[in-house]
């Protein structure tokens, strides 16, 4: 969905990477979460790379404590593990009296991430968290000659992200202030949500390889996004089933660093160049501010057809993919066959885990990301009532 995934709810175990906010609401209904691109991406594949790849995985656990204190309103809270990895292939190491092999270097860059983050529900759903990173960078041997001597080909840097996602369920919280359902048909109701995301990423001092004075700024990014998803649902279950279902998403990234002609740099505050209202609601670009669009069909939470785009400086192209979900088939087979549905084992799966697979790719641009494709499994245990 253009990488929208900051400003729009899901339980994508992978969500938190780009808003911490997403493992507080995640907590809310879930308890547990893990996934993994499988198999890795081969990264910008139009440049035909050997080793060149690109992984990402990520776990998180959580509780809701309404399940042990009679609140007014829920709170849950929960932690996760992520890893970011690009490797960038074998490289062969000569010395300087000439092409003689002498050894080989894998070269790569990894983001380790710790999340934690808390979750409210009061007609709203709100999750706040926070990203701890540790970051390496592994570009040559621990020492590359320089002229005047070595140094070391790596860094490491540490950084935090905050993030804040906010879901309204619209036509719900009306319903509930009515004091009846606002149905289209039995057990069927149309339903209207809107999300917001905010996310300041990269928050920390400087990445140095070996010289001081040649530091880079981490790329601090200010992040703001819309959501609305609208369709119809049934509530003739346990929980809200949506039978059909659209999306549609607008985020705008803007990277936070100035630099000038001396060579130095310093951070903008707030949104730097990001221009809430121009951007996020208007979806006018600028020469400063990178704007993502998406769009998403949802059928019986099984299948989900997603499409977007990226404008950016220096920077356009589209996205597409789709995502296959066990826990919707379990749920429409129900529908469609009740005595299937009245098995045990088969209420008990649909209404507690759920397996999804997610598809994307990358095209019309010329950039070497074209084609690039990602593919990922995910598998998501609901809260159980105690």
């Amino acid at each position: 969905m253009g990488g929208t995934s900051a400003s729009q709810p899901t339980r994508d175990a992978l969500a938190p990477i780009s808003n911490p906010g997403q493992l507080g609401y995640f907590t809310l209904d879930n308890i547990f979460s893990a996934s993994t691109y499988t198999p890795r991406t081969a990264w910008l594949p139009q440049y035909n790379i050997d080793g060149l790849t690109y992984g990402t995985k990520a776990v998180n656990i959580g509780y809701n404590v309404r399940d042990l204190f009679s609140l007014p309103f829920s709170l849950s809270a929960g932690v996760g593990y992520s890893e970011v990895r690009i490797d960038m292939g074998t490289f062969t190491l000569t010395n300087s009296s000439g092409p003689t092999p002498i050894g080989t270097f894998n070269s790569n860059e990894t983001s380790e991430s710790i999340c934690a983050a808390v979750g409210v529900e009061y007609y709203a759903k709100i999750g706040v968290g926070l990203n701890f990173k540790r970051i390496a960078s592994n570009l040559s041997p621990t020492v590359t000659e320089q002229g005047d001597g070595g140094g070391p080909g790596t860094a490491h840097a540490s950084a935090t992200d905050i993030g804040v996602l906010i879901d309204l369920p619209v036509a719900r919280v009306a319903s509930q202030l009515a004091g009846t359902s606002i149905d289209i048909a039995p057990n069927i109701a149309p339903f209207l949500d809107l999300s917001f995301g905010y996310v300041k990423a990269n928050v920390g001092d400087k990445v140095v390889y070996d010289d001081e004075a040649q530091a880079d700024p981490l790329p601090r990014t200010a992040i703001a996004g819309l959501g609305v998803e609208f369709g119809v649902s049934s509530h003739a279950g346990p929980s809200e089933w949506k039978l059909a279902s659209f999306r549609l998403a607008r985020q705008a990234d803007d990277l936070l660093i100035v630099r000038y002609a001396s060579g130095s740099s310093n951070y903008q505050s707030g949104l730097g160049d990001l221009k809430f209202v121009d951007n996020v609601i208007l979806g006018k670009a600028n020469d400063k501010a990178t704007l993502r669009k998406g769009w998403q069909v949802g059928v019986a939470e099984f299948l989900y057809i997603r499409g977007g785009s990226v404008n950016g400086p220096g920077l356009v192209y589209s996205t597409s993919g789709y995502s296959i979900c066990l826990g919707g088939l379990l749920t429409l087979v129900g529908f469609v066959s009740p005595s299937l549905g009245k098995e045990s084992w088969l209420g008990f799966v649909g209404d507690h885990f759920d397996i999804q697979y997610h598809s994307c790719e990358y095209g019309s641009t010329t950039s070497p990301i074209s084609g690039t494709s990602s593919a990922a499994l995910n598998l998501v245990v609901k809260g159980f009532a105690f």
